[in-house]
């Protein structure tokens, strides 16, 4: 780092002669950043022009009307946001520090950086502490970048590679206590169903527990939605005015009720269609206030759901879902609720879903795999489109689409495919996406609602209709028959087995003589487990799939199954076909 070390001692004369000369004033923030700020970490071995390694340092978007300056990356994947200041501001301002923090842990992102190169300051963005002494990491003057290397140098690319500055943090106690933005996000979800199962329960006891169940995440994604429709500017703030204008006094819900109606109108998206749970009653004010604050966040860790990353997004639907497993609504013999929740700590209710998502075979998928996957499938064979027509022939499927962490990928994915061909790639674009291009198939119906939700938040842009997402459906993906073959493996009920006609479902799809690009995670389960709880299940199987043979787990039926689903000439090279998926270990 010797040759590092002179760059930085060079600039650091030189800022010394502008301020001998009272020149510092003259720099704005622009100029702070080209001649000073960006030479220094340009030192410290980032590809500041991303000459050698693409997007390795990028401009950041507006955040609530504020700007954090660069993020930085490796591999893809961001390792700190840097809030650059002119070298005439006062950086000691607590506004730019918070500014740089919330937006780092928005970004479910540990480090945030704030500097005007005469001074730098790095921070614990998920350091659990209103105060910022408790977030504050290290601070460094301009003075000491050299007589103090060891401390400037763990902002540097390597650094981060070996992970030195956690290993700093933690060696300072400076990294024990955080708060990720998933795990609060996760937390105040859990939080707003609790309250709002229980409030409702209260005042409509007619309700059977499925359809209370179901009612309360059709309300939970709504809310979230209209967050969102709040942080990206598309529409003024909606639902703090309604907790606050006291001419509600009881009548908050049925106020709330009125302006989903308002937003079907505008966004004609079945997910504020008319619904059963907008005829229920609900007079608790205080409760309702609960849950809509919580999704403001708090004075500590305040939301911008127009910065949470869908992968992040994904992530806390997953284990979502998870506790929603863990935690079903209960209902005595006599078809009135018995206990709703139990209390119980964070350990062991992390656990517990833990355990109960490995029961049913359901795992998040970490989004440097996701990108990884559909990079080497589905981009593979969209090197082959040569127009829009040919994009939009292209069918992409998960068979197991859980929140839909893949497909809102490959959504993605292909939204770049059509910027390659100067379309915009903007609102229009990607509902077209989704019309044309996009499948996914759960066995969970509040996963696919869930999963139609993240779709449609990637795709929102603009104060416009959305589409309805008709090709994203509940159903197991690996059952199908006749009437009569259903009934020797699963009896009368075998309706209840939620059993999927691959052609029925989309014929479209078949026309064409199947998929083109089969992603996603499918479930893992061991036979010998199905045998215990899935016997009819896992006879089924045996029969059906070649793969279920001897001792097998459900991930070979899935992969089976999904080859059968791909169309023929789906062969792309050596390297195998177009689908892709993942198998890990908690």
């Amino acid at each position: 780092m010797e040759s590092a070390k002179q760059g930085i001692i060079k600039l650091v004369e030189k800022y010394n002669k502008l301020k001998e000369q009272d020149k510092i004033k003259d720099y704005n923030e622009a100029q702070t950043i080209s001649e000073f700020i960006e030479p220094l970490f340009g030192f410290l071995g980032w590809d500041i022009h991303n000459i050698n390694n693409p997007n390795e340092v990028t401009p950041e978007e507006n955040i609530s009307n504020k700007r954090v300056d660069r993020g930085f990356r490796i591999n893809g994947i961001a390792k700190f946001f840097l809030e650059a200041k002119s070298m005439k501001s006062d950086h000691d301002v607590e506004s730019y520090a918070r500014q740089a923090i919330n937006y780092s842990w928005n970004k479910g992102v540990i480090w945030a950086v704030l500097t005007n190169f005469e001074g730098t300051k790095v921070f614990n963005a998920q350091a659990e502490s209103k105060k910022l002494r408790d977030k504050i990491v290290f601070e460094i003057h301009s003075g000491e970048y050299i007589s103090n290397f060891e401390k400037l140098r763990l902002l540097s690319k390597v650094s981060f590679e070996k992970g030195e500055l956690d290993k700093y943090a933690e060696s300072i106690f400076k990294k024990s206590q955080k708060l990720a933005v998933n795990e609060k996000l996760f937390n105040d979800l859990r939080e707003a169903r609790e309250i709002l199962t229980k409030s409702f329960r209260s005042w409509n006891s007619s309700l059977s527990a499925d359809d209370l169940d179901e009612g309360i995440q059709r309300i939970l994604d709504r809310l979230v939605f209209i967050r969102v429709l709040e942080d990206r500017k598309l529409e003024d703030i909606i639902l703090r005015p309604l907790i606050r204008d006291d001419r509600n006094n009881q009548e908050l819900f049925h106020s709330l009720i009125g302006k989903f109606r308002e937003l079907d109108n505008i966004y004609n998206s079945s997910l504020f269609k008319e619904h059963a749970c907008e005829k229920w009653e609900n007079y608790d004010l205080s409760e309702f206030k609960k849950v809509i604050e919580l999704l403001y966040g708090d004075d500590v860790y305040e939301y911008d759901f127009k910065d949470i990353p869908a992968d992040i997004l994904g992530g806390v639907y997953e284990s979502y879902l998870g506790y929603i497993a863990q935690k079903p609504i209960e209902v005595d013999k006599a078809g009135k609720f018995g206990k709703l929740f139990t209390v119980e700590g964070k350990k062991e209710l992390k656990e517990k879903s833990r355990k109960k998502r490995k029961e049913q075979g359901i795992y998040y998928t970490p989004k440097f795999i996701v990108d990884y996957i559909v990079k080497n499938t589905l981009g593979e064979k969209l090197k082959e489109a040569r127009s829009i027509s040919d994009l939009k022939k292209i069918r992409v499927l998960d068979p197991a689409c859980g929140s839909g962490s893949f497909l809102t990928k490959a959504l993605e994915t292909i939204n770049d495919k059509y910027k390659d061909f100067n379309n915009p790639g903007d609102q229009h674009t990607k509902t077209e996406i989704l019309l044309s291009n996009i499948y996914g198939v759960d066995l969970d119906s509040q996963a696919t609602e869930l999963a139609k939700l993240n779709l449609l938040l990637d795709a929102l842009d603009k104060k416009e209709k959305l589409p309805e997402l008709e090709n994203i459906k509940v159903g197991n993906s690996l059952i199908s028959g006749t009437e009569a073959e259903l009934q020797k493996y699963f009896g009368k009920n075998w309706k209840d087995k939620k059993p999927f006609n691959w052609k029925e479902e989309f014929p479209e799809v078949f026309k064409q003589g199947g998929f083109d690009v089969i992603i996603g995670n499918p479930p893992y389960i061991d036979s010998e487990i199905m045998t215990k709880e899935n016997p009819e299940f896992r006879e089924y199987c045996s029969e059906k799939y070649n793969s279920a043979k001897g001792n097998w787990d459900i991930f070979c039926v899935f992969i089976e199954k999904s080859l059968n689903l791909l169309r023929d000439g789906c062969i792309v090279n050596s390297q195998g076909l177009h689908i892709g998926v993942v198998f890990l270990e908690e």
